[in-house]
């Protein structure tokens, strides 16, 4: 069986610099890490003109997490918003926030609470759940929760709620797995982009 989609981690020094996409063996474009002594417009040209890629820079750690904006560039054009993306201790990704390239102002994204091997607080006290547990939140544009995803039949046999649909199933679920409640709003806000905790 051959392989026609595809990842290229690129590596330069021991660091990431580059993720090449390939999509039915062609290059699509993918994700560059580019260094603040870098050109942008000789970066991408050097890319490859009619690809997409992403630029990732402004690296920055805060409070144990790392930061990147990510700005998407298509066919050398920068798209008109860009992210900011939030990575834990183990290189997990717990916040995307979309914003506007000119004004900075949020327009949607999306934060992740990873549960995976924590006990469960019910039931069997040996039991733990799965160990790629999590609940990803939609932020709309407002920074307001639009959507839940559950990826286990955490509360019911429903994979997605709306924001009172989940509060209503998930009932005393974030007090029973110890979250504060800086922590529930940071999750169901767009900002702090960066947890306090």
């Amino acid at each position: 069986m051959e392989l026609g989609n595809y990842r290229k981690h690129i590596w330069i020094n021991n660091a990431l610099k580059k993720v090449e996409t390939y999509i039915e063996h062609q290059l699509w474009g993918g994700i560059y890490y580019i260094s603040p002594e870098e050109n942008v417009p000789e970066v991408l040209i050097a890319l490859g003109q009619n690809l997409k890629w992403t630029l990732q820079d402004n690296k920055q750690v805060s409070n144990g997490y790392t930061i990147w904006d990510c700005k998407l560039y298509n066919n050398l054009k920068q798209e008109s918003t860009y992210s900011k993306i939030v990575l834990d201790a183990d290189d997990n990704k717990i916040a995307a926030i979309t914003l506007d390239s000119l004004t900075h102002q949020v327009k949607g994204g999306i934060k992740v609470y990873k549960f995976g091997n924590k006990p469960i607080p019910w039931g069997d006290p040996e039991a733990v759940f799965d160990k790629d547990a999590e609940i990803l939140f939609r932020l709309g544009e407002d920074g307001e929760l639009e959507l839940v995803y559950v990826n286990d039949f955490l509360f019911s046999n429903d994979f997605s709620y709306t924001a009172s649909q989940f509060f209503r199933a998930a009932g005393n679920f974030f007090e029973e797995m110890g979250l504060s409640e800086d922590e529930i709003y940071y999750y169901t806000h767009a900002e702090p982009v960066v947890p306090n905790f």
